[in-house]
């Protein structure tokens, strides 16, 4: 086990967002208007894609974090 621990976190960063998008889309069956549209489009859909963006970048770091303690040992 290495002294950085990124996967963990990022496992429930990621579960937390799916848990988001399920959530979502039970609540997209009772309200589905120009309010609901206008509030994924402004809100949902950047939240989603800067966590996305993050967890490629949490993945690059924990990748390079690895390397650096290969390289230590």
């Amino acid at each position: 086990m290495g002294l950085v621990d990124l996967g963990s976190p990022a496992a429930k960063v990621h579960a937390s967002l799916e848990s988001l998008q399920e959530a979502w889309m039970s609540a997209q069956e009772k309200w589905n208007d120009d309010n609901c549209r206008k509030f994924e489009e402004e809100h949902l859909v950047p939240l989603a894609l800067t966590v996305k963006l993050s967890l490629d970048a949490v993945n690059r770091m924990a990748e390079t974090l690895q390397e650096a303690e290969r390289s230590c040992q």
